[in-house]
């Protein structure tokens, strides 16, 4: 069962990227509601911003949570001196968007900084979803809580980010271990700093709010203020329904890959990944090599 649990935390962080990618970046809810855009599968890319992506590649997101998961399964262990030099190569060589943070932290390690100040100070969400392949992978939770520590400052050297990202991995760890999503996404977020808690609460606030609304009013822009609040939103009214919870995140706009990854991973570990795989799974055009690298 916590196999089955693992996998679902990944998969699901990663299959929420794919199926964003159609409408990533379109703020417009009436553009995407009467867009072509396939509710049921994948999408080629609206957005200018990914010219170089086909429907069942990963955003730039998605991308790097692969590069990290490849390297955690050849080492076992994050040792951030390694990651980051093979982040750089990576990064330096690649054909996707390249955001501010990516940007920023590899003109900073291009100019001798080292890992441990390089990071940007992006605010971004989008850092949160991409430690799914450190869950994944590692056992100890003291190496875990680090791990997360390092690989945030990597490219997001911001309190917000790290608070929220320990935030996230400690829920998750939780439904690992079947706790209830609503107590534990209100009980945990008083541990975490005023940001996870406030934000956490306005999405309480807004609960029964039609998504479109609620998640316009927190934030659908890429900073973890009001993304995370609009993440919570989206856990607590559809965690047991992966593909409603999809379908209202990819309607509300904007930066709806980052909201998706985060989700994914609570929603994958607390249901498992055969309770959650959509029929559209083998449409990701890295299938074979993701089966390969997580089972």
């Amino acid at each position: 069962m916590k196999t089955d649990k693992l996998k679902g935390l990944i998969w699901c962080s990663l299959l929420g990227d794919a199926y964003s990618l159609g409408g990533h970046w379109i703020y417009d809810q009436e553009q995407l509601a009467n867009s072509t855009l396939n509710f049921n599968g994948l999408n080629d890319p609206l957005s200018n911003y990914h010219s170089t992506k086909k429907a069942g590649d990963f955003t730039h997101y998605g991308d790097q949570t692969v590069w990290l998961l490849e390297h955690l399964q050849e080492t076992k262990s994050y040792d951030p001196f390694d990651y980051a030099s093979y982040w750089q190569k990576s990064m330096s060589n690649y054909n996707g968007y390249k955001d501010g943070a990516s940007e920023a932290s590899l003109k900073n390690l291009n100019d001798g900084k080292s890992f441990m100040g390089c990071g940007s100070d992006s605010t971004d969400l989008s850092i949160v979803g991409r430690h799914s392949p450190l869950l994944f992978t590692l056992k100890n939770i003291d190496e875990l809580l680090e791990s997360i520590k390092l690989h945030n400052c990597l490219t997001h050297l911001s309190k917000e980010t790290l608070d929220a990202s320990k935030y996230i991995m400690e829920v998750t760890l939780a439904m690992i271990y079947d706790l209830d999503v609503e107590k534990t996404l209100k009980e945990r977020s008083v541990f975490y700093g005023d940001m996870v808690e406030e934000e956490v609460s306005k999405a309480f606030l807004l609960k029964n709010k039609p998504a479109n609304e609620a998640l316009q009013e927190l934030g659908i822009s890429c900073d973890v203020k009001g993304g995370l609040a609009s993440t919570v939103y989206l856990l607590l009214n559809y965690h047991n329904d992966f593909t409603a919870l999809l379908k209202a995140n990819l309607l509300a706009g904007g930066d709806s890959a980052s909201r998706a990854m985060v989700a994914g991973m609570v929603v994958g570990a607390k249901y498992g990944f055969e309770a959650t795989k959509p029929a559209w799974i083998k449409e990701l055009n890295q299938y074979e090599k993701l089966s390969e690298l997580i089972n």
